[in-house]
């Protein structure tokens, strides 16, 4: 590929570096006009639509209707493509990976800093709503083999949003071994929006001349601009040994053709986006998606079809042989019942026409067959169909997993991507806060939402580390996570009440969150003396039997977690207080044991003997070691 003259547009000056920028894109477009054109081909083989293009002007238009070929619109599909890619991202993407993090060698306080900051980027999931945008990710993925997510600042907020792929330039020679310098994105945006977010710049924009293209309507010529976003990555060090920020090449800018609108540094060593790809290459930036590698057999399935519809179409129908010297009524042919057809000479006979030879529909089948086999979704899932004598939850857990093991590197790039999400998050969080001194996220308790300040948060990059975890290891369906929690259950992993708060069934919350209430608060009084450092003393409405096990259970995990010795003795108070207050209760209903005997042998004056065996009786459960009373 030829180098062109604006290849260093970094390092132009603001009144130039919009000219230097929209050629050296034009020069990547017409040097890599095949991307575009596999793009359109792959997005045409998914939807089942004759496309012209994928800019923002002809991504809507039919080619048929453009060429006037209605006969090709109308013929028969069978699109094992979409069927494929449709499966796949359900089965994937359902998955809602989280970041974890755990701390290199930390004390108690840091690896709480740990827990709160995996609930930080769980709220910052929850805000820019990643999971949605990231089935569109994974979907772009399958079709044209890669799939991007872009995030970024906006104000003193984090967002994210899918990008289409095509609106990416990147030079194929600099990304040889995937790790391009520069990226350049390009997209048409409202004449308005663009003046709002730059109103210095109102004059030039309101010049701007809109794309040219002839397939536009003069109504969106008028109000769509292109714009073009670039970076290129510094090729040094940002700063120096003392962490102070040195001068280096980094640059972002922002323009349209006739005005720089933005050039700023960018000291980052990544380019604002996350990037998944289906089927990875050797060399080169873009991945392999599932249209390029099923495209052959979709097309051959295209041609057989095609085939199999004219042959129908010539061939299925009865035709009436008559004889030309025979003297016959041809309104009489017709399908009365028990009409009448008078003829004269040769009798005029009902015959069907050979049918179309079964070899074309054994081909199709296995064509369709060996789509599935090449990706490797059975035809089964692709039918939301399950196999025959497979009834046991058990059973459906088994054969997910031998055909989810087909999709495990797929599915651990799709945990990477939130991971590389996470990270420019966390950057961006830090980033923030440094300009303003505040930044802080709500999120999502398990009744009402909770506010956590980056300030209590923060950590070196290198006194954490992160790793990704699905939401949930039960199975999705209710059937499937109701025999889960019984095995646990049955197995002795688990109590009734953990069993009853893991089933979480939508519709007997109402019921389930009563029966779990005596557990929830145990825990949140554990929560409070533990997180907070304030002592909850037990009550005696309370589950105090239940509550001594888990109280126990919790002062063990955090003993072995080194935390504060404050805080435990917190917990060991807790379990003192609450064996007190069950021996009490065990020697009152001693008492009145004690006493409903005397009443019902009509012995109506008190034995002092019997009261002093009562009160020896309840000073010794009184001296009683902690813990006992659970034996």
């Amino acid at each position: 590929m030829p180098i062109s003259e604006n290849e260093f547009w970094w390092k132009d000056d603001e009144k130039s570096l919009h000219k230097s920028v929209f050629q050296h894109v034009n020069h990547l477009d017409k040097e890599q006009s095949h991307k575009e054109l596999s793009n359109v081909r792959h997005m045409k083989l998914y939807g089942n639509f004759n496309i012209l293009g994928l800019n923002a002007y002809n991504y809507s238009v039919d080619g048929n209707q453009q060429r006037n070929r209605s006969s090709i619109a109308n013929r028969l599909t069978l699109n094992v493509i979409q069927s494929i890619t449709d499966t796949a991202t359900a089965k994937i993407s359902k998955n809602k990976p989280r970041p974890q993090f755990l701390t290199n060698g930390g004390d108690w306080f840091l690896q709480e800093k740990a827990k709160k900051l995996t609930q930080f980027c769980e709220g910052i999931f929850h805000c820019t709503d990643i999971y949605a945008k990231a089935r569109k990710v994974f979907l772009d993925s399958c079709i044209f083999g890669t799939g991007a997510l872009k995030v970024f600042r906006k104000g003193n907020e984090i967002e994210v949003e899918r990008v289409f792929i095509n609106e990416l330039k990147i030079d194929d020679v600099e990304a040889v071994y995937g790790e391009p310098r520069q990226m350049h994105q390009t997209k048409f945006i409202h004449r308005d929006v663009l003046i709002s977010m730059f109103p210095e710049h109102k004059d030039k924009l309101l010049k701007t001349n809109p794309s040219s293209s002839q397939l536009a309507p003069a109504s969106i010529r008028t109000s769509m601009i292109q714009v073009i976003e670039s970076w290129h990555l510094p090729s040094g060090p940002t700063k120096d040994a003392d962490g102070k920020p040195i001068k280096h090449d980094g640059v972002r800018s922002i323009s349209v053709e006739n005005v720089t609108l933005l050039k700023e540094p960018w000291d980052k060593p990544y380019f604002p986006f996350v990037f998944l790809r289906w089927g990875l290459r050797p060399l080169g930036f873009f991945g392999q998606g599932i249209a390029e590698q099923l495209q052959g057999i979709q097309l051959e399935m295209n041609k057989i079809l095609k085939t199999i519809q004219i042959s129908m179409h010539l061939t299925s129908i009865p035709k009436v042989f008559v004889d030309s010297g025979s003297n016959v009524v041809t309104s009489h042919l017709n399908n009365e019942i028990g009409g009448i057809i008078k003829y004269a000479g040769t009798k005029p006979s009902y015959e069907s026409v050979g049918a179309v030879p079964r070899e074309l529909f054994d081909q199709l089948d296995r064509l369709y067959q060996r789509a599935h086999e090449q990706v490797g979704v059975s035809q089964l899932s692709a039918a939301s169909l399950k196999p025959a004598g497979l009834d046991s939850g058990k059973a459906l857990r088994e054969y997910n997993d031998i055909e989810t093991e087909r999709f495990m590197n797929i599915a651990q790039r799709y945990e990477e991507f939130f991971l590389d999400a996470c990270e420019q998050m966390i950057d961006i969080a830090r980033e923030i806060y440094a300009d303003t001194k505040k930044f802080d996220v709500k999120v999502k308790g398990e009744k009402f939402l909770e506010t956590i300040d980056w300030k209590d948060v923060d950590m070196e990059e290198d006194k954490y580390l992160m790793q990704v975890f699905p939401t949930s290891s039960l199975s999705s369906t209710p059937a499937g996570k109701l025999q889960d929690v019984q095995e646990l259950l049955a197995a002795g992993f688990l109590n009734r009440e953990q069993a009853i708060k893991l089933l979480d069934f939508p519709d007997v919350n109402a019921v389930t969150d009563l029966q779990t209430a005596a557990l929830e608060n145990i825990e949140k009084a554990i929560a409070t003396m533990i997180g907070d450092g304030k002592y909850v003393p037990p009550e005696p409405f309370q589950n105090l039997a239940l509550g001594l096990q888990t109280v126990q259970e919790a002062y063990l995990f955090h003993q072995n977690e080194n935390a504060p010795e404050e805080r435990l003795e917190l917990l060991r108070r807790w379990m003192g207080d609450a064996n007190a207050l069950l021996n009490k209760a065990r020697v009152q209903q001693l008492a009145d044991q004690q006493q409903a005997a005397i009443v019902a042998e009509g012995q109506m004056q008190t034995d002092p003997a019997v009261d002093q065996a009562a009160e020896a009786q309840a000073q010794e459960m009184t001296q009683m070691p902690e813990g006992d009373i659970l034996q």
